[in-house]
């Protein structure tokens, strides 16, 4: 059974204690609330569904403390995504890794097509 998600200041993480280990995020405070670094899930909680209940407790104390995150990690950018509840908490929106994806597939593509190498379609007259 998982217990509650505490905020562990000297350490600048979330903690949340599991069969006795500890999972976390990280943060780092900025102007605007909290930047979320870096979750981590000890190999012997992995599956458990842990990671979940350490995201959706660490947005809830976010929520009660009436801060702002910004998310660097994607892990909890993944479970906002899945959770669209918490994305009033944003202090600024998730990035949009699926258009990312898109733009590198074009570039790809536009560059098999226009290589640089090639010559000019059209000379210029002197």
């Amino acid at each position: 059974m998982t217990g509650e998600v505490k905020d562990n200041p000297s350490r600048s993480r979330f903690e949340l204690e599991a069969k006795g280990e500890t999972a976390f995020v990280t943060y780092r405070p900025a102007k605007s609330g909290l930047v979320l670094v870096h979750t981590e899930v000890p190999k012997a909680l992995e599956g458990h569904g842990i990671g979940s209940a350490l995201a959706r407790g660490v947005l809830e104390l976010l929520r009660s403390r009436g801060q702002k995150a910004m998310v660097g990690c994607p892990f909890i950018a993944a479970y906002i995504r899945k959770h669209p509840e918490y994305e009033d908490l944003l202090a600024v929106p998730l990035h949009d890794s699926e258009h990312d994806k898109l733009d590198a597939r074009l570039d790809e593509a536009l560059g098999e097509s226009f290589p640089a190498s090639d010559p000019p379609a059209v000379t210029p007259k002197r």
